[in-house]
Parts: structure tokens; C-alpha cells; sequence
């Protein structure tokens, strides 16, 4: 039986992020290249102009703020990005952007003393792409409010300040209206590629099932048309051809009743031996293996293989249970004088070594 091609676009489906990161492509080199630009970029700007701050810490800071934030808005694949991480950018660039500002001279000595305005815009502009519209907005608000007390507090009037970080609330716009028409959009477009994905699977299971259908089908007439002519003749069959129609009834019996097992050619041809040797076989499938890993469904059809090629006579009941049971299958072999019981777990091992030894004799 070969790998059912619904499970590998069930996986491939699982693995599908389904946010706006993927859709953007903010989960590529190239994204984190761009990142890393902005972020030497507000270096430099800091670096050149540092010449006459009061401070340093406050700008080496507020870098510090705009790495750990640009990281996490890449990294972290939670859509929208989860509120602790929006809280903390709220809470900790505000206070930060007001202590850059303190240690800026008055007047300015260049215009790039002002580069935390590009640098928490910037943030605030992936914020709203990652989500958190109320969080970046918040952020601005803070920074002019942060910018305004700056100004009254050196003497030049609340207007010089708002006037300063007002024009940063043009590109916050675009970004509050791109996630407002893009994140919807980026929904729809998810979750019509997974309806795609769901009817590819779909459509590949029905092809993959009408090939099956048909290879059985050319099999089973190459075995069953020279026997149906043999018994449309007149002169009755022979003892072997009996054996053979009963053998190739068996056969067809168990393709229906267990594909799985039937479907294993070590397991049915030592059920075609066991049958041969004048052994009843039964086997039933309840498909708890149809989902089991490779290991413990190849333990369990071994072991079933190897009870019935031990077994000489009396019967063979062979059994996989439904998904979902304490026991995957069960094995009944009802022997000369004894009857042996063997359980499978999931995992594919028998249940204990007790109960694989464990023999009913007869009276």
C-alpha cells in the first residue's frame, strides 16, 4: 500500500503559516535584511550627531528598543503579534524617546539629533502591519506628547514640539489603512489556498483510488477469467481446483475485509500458505494502522506473518481494531491443544510478554 497522497497535502497544508508575515514575505532574508539597514542606518544617524548630547545611554537605549522590536515583529509567528510584546514596545519607547530628547542640545546642532522620530515611526509601521493598530498609535501619541513636554520644558512652546512629530503621522496613516485592506485580504487568501489544497487532496485521493480500483481489478482478472472458463466447461473440477477457487475466494474475501493486511505481501502469502496447509484464516481490518507509524505497523504485520506461517492447523483470526483503542490488533491462533492470544499496542508491541505466552489448554 503506498502512501495516500491525502496525508502528504495534509501536510503540506499543516505547514502553511496562514499570516500576513508569509504572505509579505517578513519571514524571508530578505526581510530581516531590510531590518538590519534600518537598523545601522538609525546607528549611523545617532553615531554622527552624538557629538554634543548631553547623554549617550538614552539613544544607545532606544537602539536596543527598535532591535529587540524589529525581531520580534519578524520572528515571533503568533498573527497578530501577541499583546505583550505590543505592551512592551508602548511602555518602554515612550519614556526612552523623552530621554533622548533631554539630551539633546537647544537648539538642535543637526537635524539627525532627531532620528528617534524615523526610528519609533518605523516601529510603529510594522506594529500596525503585524496587527497592533491601538499599540502604534498609542506609541505616536506618546512620542509627540513626549516631543511637546520637551519643547515646554526648554522654553520654546508646545507648538515647535507637536510640530515636530506631526509629520510622522503620514506614514502611520498608510500603514493603519494598508492593514486595514491587507490583513482581511491576506484571510481570504489563505483560507481560499487551503480550500484549494483540501480539493487537490480530494481530487488526488479519487484518482489514486480509481487507479488502485483498476490495478485490482486487472489482477483479479488475470487469476479469476481462466477459472470462471474452467467452470463453464462441462467436465467437473479437480480436487486442486477446488482448493484454488476456495484459496482465490479467500483471497478477494480478504482484499475487502483487510485491505491493509492483504495489501502486504509477506503477510498474504503466508496467509495463502496457511490456507494451503489446510489452516482457516480469517482477517478483519478496522484500519487502526491505516495512521500508525512505519515502525509499528511494519512490527505488528511481521509478527502476524510469522503466526501464520508457524501455524500447521486449526485456525488463525487475525484482527485490526478501530483507531482510537487501548489495542491496535489481536492475533488468535486455536491450535492442537491450546489457544494463544496476542495483543498489539499502538506503538506496535505486544502488549506484555505474559500475555503473548499465555496458552488455553483445551480439555
Amino acid at each position: 500500500m503506498g502512501e495516500h497522497p491525502v496525508s502528504v497535502l495534509d501536510f503540506r497544508l499543516n505547514q502553511e503559516t496562514g499570516d500576513i508575515r508569509s504572505l509579505l514575505g517578513m519571514n524571508t532574508r530578505a526581510a530581516w535584511g531590510i531590518a538590519a539597514l534600518f537598523i545601522v542606518a538609525e546607528t549611523t544617524m545617532f553615531a554622527t550627531s552624538a557629538g554634543d548630547l548631553s547623554a549617550l545611554w538614552p539613544g544607545a537605549v532606544l537602539l536596543v528598543l527598535l532591535a529587540l522590536g524589529a525581531v520580534a515583529i519578524l520572528a515571533v509567528r503568533q498573527d497578530p503579534l501577541p499583546a505583550p510584546f505590543a505592551v512592551a514596545v508602548v511602555i518602554t519607547t515612550t519614556p526612552t524617546a523623552y530621554a533622548c530628547f533631554h539630551a539633546l542640545p537647544v537648539p538642535n546642532s543637526s537635524p539627525d539629533q532627531l532620528w528617534m522620530f524615523g526610528g519609533v515611526t518605523m516601529l510603529c509601521t510594522w506594529l500596525c502591519v503585524r496587527g497592533r493598530v491601538g499599540a502604534a498609535w498609542l506609541t505616536m501619541v506618546g512620542l509627540i506628547a513626549a516631543s511637546i513636554l520637551w519643547t515646554i520644558s526648554t522654553d520654546r512652546g508646545p507648538l515647535e514640539g507637536f510640530a515636530a512629530g506631526v509629520v510622522n503621522l503620514g506614514p502611520l496613516l498608510m500603514s493603519t489603512l494598508f492593514a486595514a485592506t491587507i490583513r482581511p485580504a491576506a484571510r481570504n487568501i489563505y483560507e481560499l489556498r487551503r480550500r484549494a489544497v483540501e480539493q487537490n487532496a480530494a481530487r488526488a485521493a479519487a484518482v489514486g483510488a480509481v487507479a488502485e480500483r483498476d490495478q485490482r481489478l486487472r489482477e483479479l482478472n488475470a487469476e479469476v477469467t481462466p477459472l470462471l472458463q474452467r467452470i463453464a466447461e462441462e467436465e467437473p473440477l479437480t480436487a486442486a481446483e477446488r482448493e484454488r477457487c476456495r484459496n482465490l475466494e479467500a483471497q478477494i474475501r480478504d482484499s475487502l475485509r483487510a485491505p491493509i493486511l492483504a495489501g502486504t505481501p509477506e503477510v498474504a502469502a503466508a496467509a495463502s500458505r496457511a490456507r494451503a496447509r489446510g489452516v482457516e484464516v480469517i482477517m478483519v481490518d478496522g484500519h487502526a494502522l491505516d495512521d500508525a507509524d512505519e515502525d509499528a505497523r511494519t512490527s505488528v504485520l511481521s509478527r502476524i506473518a510469522d503466526e501464520l506461517n508457524s501455524a500447521t492447523e486449526g485456525s488463525v483470526v487475525v484482527r485490526i481494531l478501530p483507531p482510537g483503542r487501548v489495542l491496535c490488533g489481536t492475533v488468535v491462533v486455536d491450535g492442537p491443544g491450546k489457544v494463544l492470544r496476542i495483543e498489539f499496542l499502538p506503538d506496535g508491541s505486544p502488549r506484555d510478554d505474559a500475555s503473548v505466552a499465555t496458552v488455553a489448554h483445551r480439555d
